[in-house]
């Protein structure tokens, strides 16, 4: 693994000093986010970055407290015209056919991985109810058993307090949002079929219920 993300020039010489200098600390400000635990993104390794996904705001939620940018697996949708398709490759996202296993999408975020990527996925598919957690597809099970790369469970908490899990109220919170990262997970002894993808989702998924459910435990001073 080559420890180098591969970026286009134009999001790592403009996008990218763009979002972490400029935008990605005003949205921290402004929506109250802050990271517990963040410093396990600090490596050279390649990492799968796994969340809970409640509303459409928590990949840039996501990406505004990681120290460097992440790899999206985003729906396809997002990608429609030819602008926001440009904007979003330069954005490191790989688009995702959500209507069926997309092994394209997958096998794209294999590569990312080999690179020496981060790739953040919601193990989900989908957004849950507000408050509630979907069970996981396999999906990032086959990108474990094949990468072979450690996992990073996340809790995203009150991301629906910026934008409604209907995407139909968005505003200013007035809580914090929290983003609480686990310690990365290692899946030595899981098969390389089915069963086994699925076996991993949900391990993961248990670990992100965990970490919600010592919330308080783990709050206590925020990483920069």
């Amino acid at each position: 693994m080559s420890g180098r993300c591969r970026i286009s020039p134009f999001g790592r010489f403009v996008l990218k000093p763009l979002w972490q200098y400029i935008v990605a600390p005003a949205f921290r400000r402004v929506f109250k986010i802050k990271a517990y635990n963040s410093d396990v993104l600090k490596t050279d390794e390649p990492l799968i970055v796994a969340a809970n996904h409640r509303s459409y705001i928590d990949p840039p939620v996501l990406n505004a407290v990681s120290p460097e940018p992440l790899v999206f697996l985003a729906k396809k949708e997002l990608f429609e015209g030819r602008f926001k398709n440009w904007l979003f490759r330069n954005m490191n996202a790989i688009p995702v056919d959500r209507s069926k296993a997309d092994l394209d999408a997958l096998n794209e975020a294999l590569k990312r991985l080999s690179e020496g990527c981060k790739v953040a996925i919601f193990p989900e598919g989908r957004r849950a109810p507000e408050n509630g957690f979907l069970r996981a597809k396999p999906g990032i099970g086959y990108l474990v058993a094949k990468a072979k790369v450690r996992v990073v469970p996340v809790y995203i908490h009150n991301s629906t307090l910026i934008l409604s899990s209907d995407n139909r109220k968005f505003r200013i919170p007035k809580e914090e949002v929290s983003v609480i990262f686990g310690e990365p997970l290692e899946f030595t002894d899981f098969p390389d079929n089915i069963r086994g993808y699925k076996k991993i989702a949900d391990t993961v998924m248990e670990e992100i219920k965990k970490i919600s459910q010592r919330l308080m435990d783990i709050k206590g001073q925020p990483s920069a």
